[in-house]
């Protein structure tokens, strides 16, 4: 019977045989031996697999991330060219001015929804953005802003009124509000700060 359980562990460990057989109580030594090296081995392939798993899961998480900043900025710039070419069919009344507050709050949801992305970015990061980057998207938030406010200025009081367009811009200036040099948990740049101190200002014009 112990021949038939030694023999047994042996093969399942794969170990091999040998030239010499153990006998009475060193079998129990040669099969904790044989369980012993099969274990060590198996940590040993389990930690490379697992730091393998780690630098794939870091370059996925870093390859998003970085998807996800220049998503932010392309909307940016889209949103801006938006507000640029409202503002210029309302200055030139080449469009009946009706049509601009829906085409306005259209614009103002797209901006809320990268404006939560901006927030998140700074309260909440997977991972620190470069300081270039972070700053061009700063830069673009602040003109955005701007542009908004100047194409406000344009509008009648009653399509600015609208409760739809209304509800946007004070969640726009909710968000922008929150941030600022003050706000964020995170110490940025001076360059930095300065941005957001301005994307601040430009979301108390626009309420």
């Amino acid at each position: 019977m112990l021949t038939a359980i030694y023999f047994s562990f042996i093969t399942a460990t794969s170990v091999g045989y040998g030239d010499v057989l153990p006998v009475g109580a060193t079998r129990i030594l040669a099969v904790a031996e044989a369980v012993a090296g099969l274990l060590i081995f198996g940590l040993l392939i389990a930690k490379f697999v697992s730091y393998r798993q780690d630098m794939l899961v870091r370059e996925i998480h870093s390859v998003t991330f970085e998807e996800r900043l220049d998503r932010v900025q392309t909307n940016l710039h889209l949103v801006v060219s938006e507000l640029l070419a409202i503002a210029v069919l309302c200055d030139d009344g080449a469009a009946r001015i009706e049509r601009l507050g829906p085409r306005l709050e259209t614009t103002t949801l797209v901006f809320t929804s990268e404006l939560h992305a901006i927030h998140e970015l700074l309260y909440n990061p997977q991972q620190a953005p470069d300081e270039p980057v972070l700053g061009a998207i700063l830069a673009n938030l602040a003109s955005a802003l701007n542009t908004l406010g100047e194409v406000l200025r344009c509008l009648p009081y009653n399509l600015r009124k609208s409760p739809a367009l209304e509800t946007g811009l004070q969640t726009l200036s909710a968000l922008a509000n929150d941030i600022c040099a003050d706000c964020v948990p995170q110490v940025y740049a001076p360059a930095l700060t300065t941005w957001m101190d301005r994307i601040q200002q430009a979301a108390r014009m626009i309420v």
